[in-house]
């Protein structure tokens, strides 16, 4: 099965969040090839900076210390377990379509365009956002293990 995990379902996870890490349990027991694109890698590595340092990612930047939450394995080695898919141009104006047709922000648009392009049928997400989206592109959202049965 593969799954495609929005940066607010990995965000969620590492902050301990109980329905979201329910969510990994089960799905840690299924077949799962699980895919993120290059702008939910950017997405989650700035909050984990935030969430790491207690300070915005902005002002840890100002004082020259990414690299002191940023480790060698750590985020590093959580992101390993999935395949990081390319933005590419068709992708692009897939998401220009979803940004007009469902009102959704540049992130949110190649979020679902990642996934239709790539034939990728489940968005694990806990932005409401995608909820509405998903079921008109035929892409189910899971945001609670239950969804899985």
């Amino acid at each position: 099965m593969k799954v495609f995990f929005d940066s607010s379902a990995l965000i969620e996870f590492i902050k301990g969040n109980k329905k979201a890490s329910k969510l990994f349990y089960e799905l840690s027991k299924l077949d799962v090839e699980g895919y993120i694109n290059d702008i939910v890698f950017s997405e989650f590595i700035f909050h984990y900076i935030s969430l790491t340092s207690g300070i915005s990612a902005i002002n840890v930047k100002k004082k020259g210390e990414i690299s002191k939450f940023i480790k060698e394995n750590e985020p590093k080695e959580f992101l390993d377990q999935f395949k990081i898919l390319s933005v590419n141009d068709d992708i692009v104006e897939k998401a220009y379509e979803y940004m007009r047709k469902y009102n959704l922000l540049p992130n949110d648009a190649l979020i679902l365009a990642t996934c239709k392009f790539h034939g990728i049928n489940y968005l694990v997400s806990f932005d409401e956002d995608f909820r509405d989206v998903c079921e008109k592109e035929g892409i189910v959202f899971v945001d609670d293990a239950e969804k899985l049965k």
